[in-house]
Order: structure tokens, then sequence, then C-alpha cells
């Protein structure tokens, strides 16, 4: 993976009289101090995304086929133009789908933060006006019994983007990750108030990573 290396410079600059400052006062000084910044891929940021690995094997099956880090940042594809062989060509109509272990999120800071995910991205609804519901359910690893967090997934520009089997965000809110710490992302969609076929928009998930526990947009 190529990664950008910037060099830059810190300039401290002091100016003052010599009754503020003392008897060994100066006029001014300047030192320049190194700063090295790197701009990293999803794998590798302060909050990393990846694929996640289920019990067999990481990464797992469902993240291979459905999770795309080719372009150093992470792609979900549930569509006919997702390349892996054998695949539907999207979610069935009034059902519910759950896709396990689909991405691993970790914190590589040096702090906890908050993380949830807006789905004000994507957009898409039947010719009625119906959505599927959408939730990301946060287990510790593939072979975790329970959910830590049973869904992170809101919509900041509409209210009505839970339901049926998925829970509502606002129960848990965000999730806090320690730093560290990794979890893996379970998904479920939900098409039982769906009507007709959809065809998915180009759209994106946000996740948004806050130091509160609060859930908004960035």
């Amino acid at each position: 993976m190529k990664r950008r290396h910037v060099l830059g410079g810190i300039a401290v600059v002091a100016t003052g009289s010599t009754a503020a400052l003392g008897t060994g006062a100066f006029s001014s000084m300047q030192a320049d101090r190194s700063v090295a910044v790197e701009v990293a891929g999803d794998d590798n940021g302060f909050i990393a995304i990846r694929k996640a690995a289920d019990a067999e094997s990481d990464p797992g099956a469902n993240s291979e086929a459905y999770v795309d880090t080719s372009g150093h940042t992470v792609a979900l594809d549930f569509s006919s133009g997702n390349d892996a062989e054998d695949l539907g060509d999207g979610f069935n109509l009034n059902s519910v789908t759950r896709i396990h272990d689909l991405l691993e999120i970790q914190n590589q800071g040096t702090q906890s933060v908050f993380i949830s995910v807006d789905l004000a991205g994507m957009g898409f609804v039947d010719p009625a006006g119906n959505n599927p519901w959408v939730g990301l359910a946060v287990k510790s690893g593939p072979t975790a019994e329970s959910y830590k967090n049973e869904n992170i997934v809101f919509n900041s520009l509409a209210d009505n983007t839970w339901g049926g089997a998925v829970p509502d965000p606002r129960d848990d809110g965000p999730y806090e990750l320690d730093v560290g710490e990794r979890v893996n992302l379970d998904l479920t969609v939900d098409t039982t108030n769906v009507v007709a076929p959809i065809g998915l928009p180009e759209g994106s998930l946000a996740v948004i990573v806050n130091q509160d526990s609060d859930l908004k947009a960035p």
C-alpha cells in the first residue's frame, strides 16, 4: 500500500518586552520542529475498518464475498455487480436477512471513542416510499454468543430507519470502543415493509467517531 509521507514544520514564536520577560529576555525566537504525517488506508488508520474474521478463517467467507478493500477504503457490495461468483443479486423482498461477521473495527488510537453509522447517505426507498430497516450489531468476535450493542445504525435525516427485526439504535446509542479493542459487526436488513425491488443508488454509510455518546451526524 502506498502512503503519502509529509514532513512539515512547527514554528514556535515568542515576542515581548524586557519588563514582561525578565532580565534574560529576548525580542524574538523561532525554532522549527519536524512533523511526520501519514495518510493511511482504512486497515491502518487510527480507527481501522477491515474484513472481519469468522470462526473458520480470517477474513471470513461473508467479508470476502461482500467487502472490497482493493481501493484502500472499505466498500460493501451486495448487488449483481459483485465480483464474487454464484452470489445473488440482492436482498429478498418481505424478508429478514442477517450477514454475520461482515466488518471488523479496531481502535488504534490513544483514547476510547464512540462508534456509530449514519444511514443518511443511502436514501434507498421503494416506489411506495418505504425503506428497508438496516442494523449493524456489535460483538466481541466471531465466536461471541451475545451482542455488546444491538444496533449502531441511525439516520440523521429521518426517524423511520428501524423496526421489525432491527432494534432501535437509541436504546443503546453508539458503541464505546476502548483503546486497542476490536469488534465484529453483523448486518441485518429487514425488507418486510418493502413492496417492490429497489435499485440501490451510489450511496454511502458514514462511520462516525465521536468523543460523546450521542447519535448525531458529524
